[in-house]
């Protein structure tokens, strides 16, 4: 079939010389049929078509009269009038429909010819298809294809899991083809990339020094519009040696109670974790038990007794290193917390009051106080159960009895020890108007002396508003008031210090 259409062809094509060679130096209109030169009614256009999808080329001209249409693709020919010669299947010649007028519904004279039809295009068919018409001077238009394929990743750097060590620069490549050419970006799986952008775009992503935060599953991601992206991922392992951390680096707990101590460990490999207290490796006893649970290292020690008080350390280590956290169990009360507001209601006196933490009774508290200073004066130190105080000449010390006793109410079984948050005020008088003040305090239970709590700023009030304001509804005496309960320890029962009159020593220091 395809040798007699060749012939065919051979036949047509031959003819048409010998007639050219024969009528040489006639007109154009000598040789051609009569009537109106042909045209093409379809204009040469581009198709941008997705691979594997079907694509007619039309080609229509008008008048039609004896002209043979043929389609070309470079120097090959696909089709010459209504014969097919390409041997390719996927080829078809369509006869060009007519159109109809949408108004009328009238069939329309739009010319008559032969339309391409190419299935399952492919990205070699990609080209340009002429259509020509066989006149003496060949008159054609040219329709290009472009086979829009859907992006592949064709390269990652890394498929399996990269490793690194702390403090490498890190590059991971991804390279896609497609038509058109697929543009690749870089996320972290439920993350932001290690610069702080939650993507970027470039075949390659550079990480510099790396470490623990950089650590986790990144995506290259091909896109170019057609289709759907292409994915790849790259999971990022970094090995380091443990940094350590502490949840709390002094623990306030009291006598027979249940006390945790936590180190947060960071490691990649994962670290083994031992206890210390002071220099001695604690095992695992009735009295003592250590815990695992993701990065977070504890351990237990129940039934405190005053020995078990003093300094601990969580010692980790992998083949990259050794971090250390160091802690302090301590039977002491946390630090005050100053509760008074900051601008009193009167112009010389000013009622401070604050709170404080402990499982035990305080038995003392010592509170400074002193004009908030404008430039440096010399300074003296005094220590209290080894807490270091630093303060100027013009400190003023007031050393105030505590309650010395706590009621529990509502007690409940271990390991719910609760613990009292204990309250006191006291009216510092002979002060200056519109003047602030500075103010720390400290408090000793039988275990000793707590560290002294940061600096509270007041101011008193000047002259001319002292008039303004009503007086204070504040106690004008010192003393120890009632307060619920607190969150202290691991604390979830109720107790109350009871209220007191007690005795005030006041020193000052000059």
């Amino acid at each position: 079939m395809y040798v007699t259409c060749l012939g065919l062809i051979n036949l047509v094509v031959l003819t048409w010389s010998v007639d050219a060679q024969h009528y040489q130096g006639l007109n154009d209109l000598d040789i051609l049929p009569e009537g109106k030169p042909p045209s093409f009614v379809t204009p040469g256009q581009t198709y941008r078509i997705a691979a594997g999808s079907t694509v007619v080329l039309p080609c229509r001209i008008t008048p039609a009269g004896a002209y043979v249409l043929a389609w070309k693709r470079g120097i090959a020919v696909l089709t010459a009038g209504p014969v097919k010669v390409t041997p390719d299947p996927r080829v078809r010649l369509l006869p060009s429909p007519v159109s109809t007028s949408s108004l009328t519904g009238i069939p329309e004279l739009s010319g008559e010819g032969y339309s391409l039809e190419l299935k399952d295009v492919r990205p070699q068919d990609a080209g340009d298809y002429v259509c020509q018409i066989g006149t003496m001077e060949p008159r054609e238009i040219t329709h290009t294809l472009e086979i829009l394929v859907p992006p592949r990743i064709h390269y990652v750097s890394h498929t399996g899991p990269l490793e690194v060590l702390q403090g490498a620069t890190v590059k991971m490549e991804c390279r896609a083809s497609g038509n058109p050419v697929p543009t690749v970006a870089w996320t972290r799986k439920n993350n932001v990339l290690p610069s702080g952008e939650r993507s970027v775009s470039g075949l390659s992503l550079v990480i510099q020094r790396a470490d623990r935060h950089s650590a986790g599953q990144y995506q290259c991601s091909a896109d170019n519009g057609v289709g759907q992206p292409d994915t790849r991922h790259i999971t990022l392992n970094v090995l380091y040696g443990p940094e350590v951390e502490t949840e709390r680096a002094t623990v306030h707990t009291g006598i027979g109670l249940e006390a945790q101590l936590v180190c947060i460990v960071h490691a990649e490999p994962a670290p083994q974790v031992l206890w210390f207290k002071d220099t001695a490796q604690l095992g695992t006893t009735e009295q003592h038990a250590a815990h695992a649970r993701g990065n977070r290292y504890t351990l237990v020690i129940r039934n405190v007794t005053s020995a078990d008080f003093g300094n601990y350390s969580c010692v980790a280590s992998n083949s990259h290193g050794k971090g250390r956290g160091q802690l302090t169990l301590t039977g002491t009360a946390g630090l005050a917390v100053f509760d008074s507001p900051p601008l009193s209601s009167e112009k010389d006196s000013y009622n401070v009051s604050w709170s404080v933490n402990s499982h035990a009774a305080i038995t003392e508290y010592r509170l400074f106080y002193r004009q908030q200073p404008h430039h440096h004066h010399g300074h003296h130190v005094e220590m209290y159960n080894n807490t270091k105080f630093t303060y100027r000449n013009d400190w003023n010390s007031v050393v105030l009895p505590g309650a010395g006793v706590v009621n529990v109410q509502f007690p409940l079984p271990p390991p719910y020890p609760g613990v009292t948050r204990q309250r006191m005020f006291y009216v510092i008088k002979s002060l200056q108007p519109s003047t602030t003040y500075e103010a720390r305090v400290q408090a000793k239970n039988q275990h000793g002396w707590n560290k002294l709590s940061p600096i509270f700023h007041f101011t008193t009030r000047s002259i001319e508003m002292e008039n303004m304001v009503e007086p204070s509804a504040q106690p004008a005496v010192y003393g120890v008031s009632q307060q619920g309960m607190a969150p202290f320890s691991s604390g979830v029962r109720e107790q109350f210090t009871s209220a007191s009159v007690i005795l005030v020593l006041v020193l000052k220091f000059f």
